[in-house]
């Protein structure tokens, strides 16, 4: 499957999210202070010519993604994305007609060549609240566990980890129709702004819990649950959206796996569309 498709269409995913109103999260209609979605645009410019390049290994693209970005924007722009999106443009690149079937013999066969890029990515980045974790597979230990075992034990609380130890079921079983469907009924933006608001309401957000612990995680998908039950797909949300916008950024708390989630799923919806592969 052509490269240039897959980085054209990724790049797309990555701003296509940014010009949506999400709660808590980054977007050209409220920002997070000190971020700037010109540098998550660049940011997935950059991370959109190694996860493409079919000369670099499936560890050693999100590696460099990962460094390349982190040291160009000295900060954590899109490491969750990297993570997600990697696995899907592989499977491509390889070519495919089994997409679920190839996707899983791609999680299940990582090396350890490629575990150590993906560890050594993680490393260098230092996404937020990965020191608060001394647990069972803490990268940041010289010792670890192989990493199929790290993507189970992490699963428990990490939905990235939990899409490489499940095969992608949260987006291809939830998210994928999710969006399928609210497209048949709505905008194409407000489809997105609902699918976040979805992801936000159906588990404890990752990123949250790894900076303020389980238990603010949960208060904010209790919250999102109630948001969710309000959205209305055929009228304006914006009150209830800017309403919940402004509670998260007043703590800080940032859904930014979800966003990871919604980035994710555009990507797939695109690749099915654009290959014509049965999802």
């Amino acid at each position: 499957m052509s490269a240039e498709i897959l980085k054209k269409i990724y790049y797309q995913s990555c701003c296509e999210e940014l010009n949506v109103f999400k709660p808590g999260n980054h977007s050209v209609f409220s920002k997070i202070l000190g971020m700037s979605e010109n540098k998550f645009r660049y940011a997935a410019k950059l991370s959109s010519k190694f996860l493409t390049d079919k000369d670099l290994s499936f560890g050693e693209s999100v590696f460099h993604s990962a460094k390349r970005c982190k040291i160009e924007l000295n900060s954590n722009y899109n490491l969750g994305i990297i993570m997600l999106c990697a696995p899907l443009i592989r499977v491509c690149l390889n070519g495919t007609t089994n997409f679920k079937s190839d996707l899983r013999i791609l999680l299940k066969n990582i090396n350890d060549s490629d575990a150590n890029f993906f560890v050594q990515a993680i490393k260098f980045v230092k996404p937020a609240g990965i020191k608060n974790y001394k647990g069972v597979g803490n990268i940041l230990k010289k010792k670890t566990i192989n990493f199929s075992k790290m993507m189970s034990v992490s699963s428990e609380w990490d939905r990235i980890s939990r899409c490489y130890n499940e095969n992608y079921k949260e987006i291809l079983e939830f998210g994928l129709p999710k969006l399928t469907g609210l497209l048949k009924k709505t905008s194409r933006k407000k489809a997105i702004e609902i699918l976040y608001i979805d992801f936000l309401a159906s588990s404890t957000d990752s990123h949250i819990q790894r900076k303020f612990g389980i238990g603010k995680a949960k208060i904010v998908l209790k919250k999102s649950v109630l948001l969710k039950k309000r959205i209305n797909v055929f009228r304006k949300n914006q009150n209830l959206l800017l309403d919940f916008d402004n509670y998260l950024k007043k703590f800080h708390y940032n859904p930014g796996t979800c966003a990871d989630l919604t980035v994710t799923t555009l990507l797939i919806h695109k690749i099915r569309d654009i290959f014509k592969l049965p999802l």
